[in-house]
């Protein structure tokens, strides 16, 4: 077997968070032939991509590509990063792969390539052998036969709307940056008015913050001091298009109306539209470029909660706390909480919380539970909204969208301190674990921890040790030391 060597991986910026449902998704869908991530730049293809390949647990490579990449060249830099002989000819790469053992390769900028680097893309995905996937990071859709492939089940899509910033993840981002944030909706608002798009989102909180400025209206002031960044950006991303469809792209960032052909083309692209609601929209950020956002309305967003499980357990939105009837009320709505996707399946459920009891009498007390717990929300919220933050089918399932909680900060700050420690980060490592200590102060659900939670509240126990320690000075300094 050949042996594979290491890769040096592009540095990340300090407070990058590592966003748990990526890298879950990447994981998930290891299997695929072909990971296809396809959104406009900005959207934090390479930050996933990245963090994926960070993670000593996943034997990921990562190689992004040059403009006008050919095909001699792609099949060097993936001889390069894997560390075998370079292959003449696509023939003889799909033989050498076939030595590697179990790996995937991450190609980033996949759309950089010239047709004859396309083609090339394209056979890996479909002849290559079994013991080596892809992912390939690209802002068109139309990289390669897509559509044929998802039908055919060799590729899994990840798009846009995915790729976006959910609020639970903005306000750990906000956290990391040190913004000034006043009343939680201002994230929920910073969410909307970036659609999410990690470029917009990321960059507004951090000018916000290195101007010590509070977290209301960041994108507003990010986009009057950065108007010039923002188009200089645009520009040396449409130089890279058909000047025909460059030149409508920029009509309808300055507020042209245009044809829908056109812009379903640009969605298509990558170029900074989405389709949402049933129809195209510009993202917000970049929309209407020259006018001033300080003149719009404010927008119209639902709040979300902000839920704390560190202490006695708590849900708040717009100053209004739920009542809970019941203790288990609280718990249950803390274990859906802290399930990986905020979803928990009826069956799930029962035997986390109703494991020795009569089946019958069992889902006769999970549908007054959740009978309960759909009133103490919908006092808060309405029923008119309910369905927005919360559903109660099958599963029972959280938009996560919606709701800020604490212990999921927790846990994923854990995750990245862990992840830096292992690569050397030490510096950052801290950061992360001090934000921990932060979050943590008190125990989780105050130490009454019902039995369906136990292991969730080891595992954070066991993460806060290690934030402890992280972010103990002599640690640090042996570690820095050491090299």
């Amino acid at each position: 077997m050949t042996r594979i060597t290491s890769a040096k991986l592009p540095k990340l910026a300090p407070d990058t968070i590592r966003r748990e449902r990526l890298s879950c998704w990447l994981g998930d869908h290891a299997d695929f032939p072909l990971r296809f991530l396809a959104a406009p730049s900005g959207s934090g293809k390479t930050t996933a991509l990245v963090s994926y390949a960070q993670d000593p647990r996943n034997a990921a490579f990562y190689l992004a590509l040059e403009p006008q990449t050919g095909a001699a060249s792609l099949s060097a830099r993936i001889c390069d990063v894997l560390g075998i002989e370079h292959a003449p000819n696509a023939t003889s790469l799909l033989t050498a792969l076939a030595e590697v053992g179990r790996c995937e390769l991450l190609i980033d900028e996949a759309d950089r390539t010239t047709p004859d680097a396309r083609e090339l893309l394209r056979r890996l995905v479909i002849e290559a052998p079994e013991n080596v996937t892809f992912a390939f990071a690209a802002r068109s859709r139309d990289l390669i036969d897509t559509t044929r492939l998802v039908s055919l089940g060799l590729t899994a899509m990840l798009g846009a709307d995915r790729l976006a910033f959910t609020v639970d993840e903005a306000a750990r981002f906000v956290e990391a940056a040190r913004a000034k944030v006043g009343d939680r909706r201002e994230i929920a608002r910073l969410v909307n008015d970036t659609d999410g798009w990690a470029f917009a989102l990321c960059s507004a909180v951090r000018d916000a913050a290195s101007a010590g400025r509070p977290l209301e209206h960041a994108v507003e002031g990010w986009r009057r001091s950065n108007a010039r960044l923002i188009k200089r950006f645009l520009d040396e991303i449409l130089a890279e298009e058909d000047p025909a469809i460059a030149a409508a792209a920029r009509r309808l960032f300055e507020g042209s109306a245009i044809g829908e052909t056109t812009l379903d083309v640009l969605e298509q692209r990558g170029l900074f539209v989405r389709y949402t609601e049933g129809s195209y929209q510009p993202y917000r950020a970049i929309s209407r470029l020259t006018r001033s956002l300080a003149a719009a309305a404010p927008s119209s967003v639902l709040a979300p909660f902000s839920v704390s499980l560190f202490g006695s357990p708590e849900a708040k939105i717009d100053g209004h706390t739920i009542e809970w009837v019941r203790r288990r009320d609280a718990h249950l709505f803390a274990f859906i909480a802290m399930q990986p996707q905020g979803r928990a399946g009826r069956k799930e459920i029962i035997e986390a919380f109703w494991p020795r009891a009569d089946r019958q009498l069992a889902s006769q007390s999970l549908r007054s539970a959740c009978s309960t717990l759909r009133r103490a929300l919908a006092a808060v919220v309405g029923y008119g909204q309910l369905a927005h933050y919360v559903s109660f089918g099958d599963e029972i399932a959280l938009n996560l969208e919606l709701f800020t909680i604490d212990a999921r900060r927790a846990r994923a700050h854990v995750t990245d301190a862990d992840a830096a420690w292992l690569r050397g980060d030490v510096n950052v490592a801290r950061e992360h674990a001090e934000a921990v200590l932060r979050i943590a102060r008190r125990s989780f659900l105050n130490g009454d921890v019902p039995p369906a939670l136990r292991d969730v509240a080891v595992l954070l126990d066991e993460g806060i040790v290690r934030a402890r320690r992280y972010a103990e000075r002599e640690v640090i300094t042996a570690a820095l030391a050491a090299g």
